[in-house]
């Protein structure tokens, strides 16, 4: 199976405090501080790779050492990578504090005004679906993507049920993922979307587990594994990918759901925005002895 993903990539500096620092004059020592690959679409592209697809990926870089580095990453995966070039590459400073939460600063790129998605009819065409992240330039995808009548599965983030920002990907979307960081009632919100005529929806809790509900119209919640994490970046795309293989694989939605748990943990546990250990014979290993224990 072809999967096309559309946007994101970054070059990330990541900071580690023992907590967030307040808005006075100080000086902060953390407790670690590397550079890695960023970005929602990075993320998926690398994972779902790793779970043995054929994976296309179109995002903005610049012509400069930092998509370099990213152009050269990507290709040691084998990753189909279709850049547009702009001036330079985005760039994300990412506060990481020891719960796991994150505040980034960055700086956005968008593509030249003369951006032209049918540029990349041919590689939507052939792609079996499309995952297509939250970014502006993305928008202008939407109509090719329709035109070739392929699924779209969207990672909508902290979506909070009203920010207008989000509006064009939850509408095209057959399936979505959000955290609920933003959105308390969420239950009502995975509701309404089933009745809208989704295939499925995925709300991500962080440390408190996950929840679904696809056509069947029963919700399925699952806990988080305790584990020592390292960096969680890139959590919600490894489970996005890991969920999204257990879909498209008929494990139903529990199993699915316990997939991209699977995933996201295994990221963690590394400095790096995909597991180490991540691949089709991991999942299913963790999954039955995740089954055998439950």
């Amino acid at each position: 199976m072809r999967i096309l993903v559309l946007g994101g990539a970054s070059y990330d500096e990541i900071i580690h405090v023992n907590e967030f620092f307040q808005p006075v004059a100080a000086t902060i020592f953390p407790k670690a501080q590397y550079s890695a690959l960023g970005s929602t679409g990075i993320g998926k592209a690398i994972a779902f790779k790793k779970l043995g697809y054929d994976v296309s990926f179109q995002a903005v870089i610049g012509k400069d050492i930092y998509g370099g580095i990213i152009e050269t990453e990507l290709k040691s995966h084998g990753i189909d990578f279709h850049p547009s070039y702009v001036s330079q590459t985005e760039k994300h400073t990412n506060f990481m504090n020891s719960h796991g939460d994150r505040i980034s600063v960055f700086k956005t790129v968008e593509p030249d005004n003369d951006f032209d998605p049918t540029e990349f009819e041919s590689l939507i065409a052939s792609s079996d679906i499309v995952c297509l992240n939250i970014i502006d330039y993305c928008r202008s995808f939407i109509p090719v993507i329709k035109k070739h009548n392929k699924p779209i599965y969207c990672d909508l983030h902290d979506y909070d049920g009203s920010n207008p920002h989000h509006l064009d990907f939850l509408n095209v979307a057959n399936g979505i993922q959000l955290s609920s960081n933003q959105m308390p009632d969420y239950e009502s919100f995975m509701k309404a979307m089933i009745q809208a005529g989704k295939d499925f929806i995925v709300v991500t809790h962080g440390s408190k587990g996950a929840s679904a509900i696809d056509k069947s119209k029963m919700k399925i919640d699952i806990p988080a594994e305790k584990v020592d994490f390292i960096d969680t970046n890139g959590a919600g795309d490894n489970f996005f990918a890991g969920f999204l293989h257990g879909y498209l694989t008929n494990q139903g939605l529990k199993n699915s759901l316990l997939m991209g748990e699977i995933a996201a943990t295994d990221c963690i546990l590394s400095r790096n925005i995909v597991g180490d250990n991540l691949s089709i014979d991991y999942l299913e290993k963790k999954l039955s002895k995740l089954k055998k224990n439950s």
